[in-house]
């Protein structure tokens, strides 16, 4: 539960959370952060994956999940790639 609070209050104060997804919407692809490895101590428990989507060749956001360390990547990341290219084409049509 309190792994929980800690989570939650990070999506709160979203500054860091932000600096993260930042980072992520200057790469390419996929990008895939696991535990310690997002810097973030309320995330030393959770993996993050992030996939960059573009509207009219310019990037505008980044599509991130959130989940537990052994979460199915295999499923996970194409779902996230895909989603994320289909989120920039609708972008790109209005």
């Amino acid at each position: 539960m309190n792994r929980l609070r800690r989570l939650f209050n990070l999506f709160e104060q979203k500054t860091e959370l932000l600096q993260l997804l930042e980072a992520s919407r200057k790469g390419q692809g996929i990008h895939i952060f696991i535990g310690a490895e997002a810097g973030l101590a309320s995330l030393e428990e959770c993996s993050v994956i992030t996939a960059p989507y573009s509207a009219d060749g310019q990037v505008v956001g980044t599509l991130a999940v959130v989940g537990p360390k052994r979460m199915d990547y295999q499923r996970v990341i194409p779902i996230v790639d895909i989603t994320a290219r289909l989120l920039g084409n609708a972008l790109s049509q209005n």
